[in-house]
């Protein structure tokens, strides 16, 4: 089953149909991603690890100073990340811009989330990339629906595609560094610590 896109193209669509003629056994034999790939991929899951960082950071100084709502309000210690996510935009303290980088970290979540737990392959003849799973749970993850029962759950991206991620990580990144200083009241001096 490929992985829902929301928007196709004639390349997807090209490159799934490479999939659909392929078996999976020689799918599992086509090249393991090169070192350059997995240092793309190193990098994504790097900056995801900082942004992380960075809205646990958030997370944390804004229950500590009162600015989280019910049903969040003292509990963001047990939240994942995307609870967080939600944690931080409940508040009525940001404006549309932040918002737009919210839901642009979400967005592009999805990717950290194929390079950090799907099986990668590259195409034999395409500067581009499978990812496999055989888990309904991490694909619902990446993609918010569920999967058919037994079956090889894959989705493609063009290598460049994966590479243009790189700048967008770079200024979130950049940008959640900035969300402490955009909170509207002063920190308490045990929560910065």
């Amino acid at each position: 089953m490929a992985i829902p896109i929301s928007t196709e193209t004639e390349r997807t669509l090209h490159l799934r149909g490479l999939v659909e003629a392929a078996s999976g056994e020689d799918i599992m034999a086509w090249p393991k991603p090169t070192d350059d790939d997995l240092l793309l991929f190193a990098r994504i899951i790097g900056f995801y690890s900082t942004i992380d960082f960075a809205l646990r950071y958030v997370v944390e100084i804004m229950d500590g100073n009162g600015m989280l709502p019910p049903p969040w309000e003292g509990k963001t210690a047990k939240l994942n990340m995307y609870k967080v996510t939600q944690a931080i935009r409940s508040s009525k303290i940001w404006n549309e811009g932040h918002i737009i980088g919210f839901e642009q970290i979400e967005l592009h979540r999805r990717a950290r989330n194929l390079v950090a737990h799907f099986v990668i392959r590259r195409f034999r003849t395409e500067d581009a990339f499978i990812f496999m799973t055989m888990s309904a749970a991490d694909f619902e993850q990446v993609y918010g629906v569920l999967p058919g029962p037994d079956s090889m759950l894959f989705g493609v991206i063009d290598a460049a595609q994966m590479r243009g991620i790189i700048p967008v990580l770079q200024g979130l990144v950049s940008w959640c560094s900035k969300l402490p200083s955009n909170l509207s009241q002063p920190l308490k001096p045990d929560v910065a610590e």
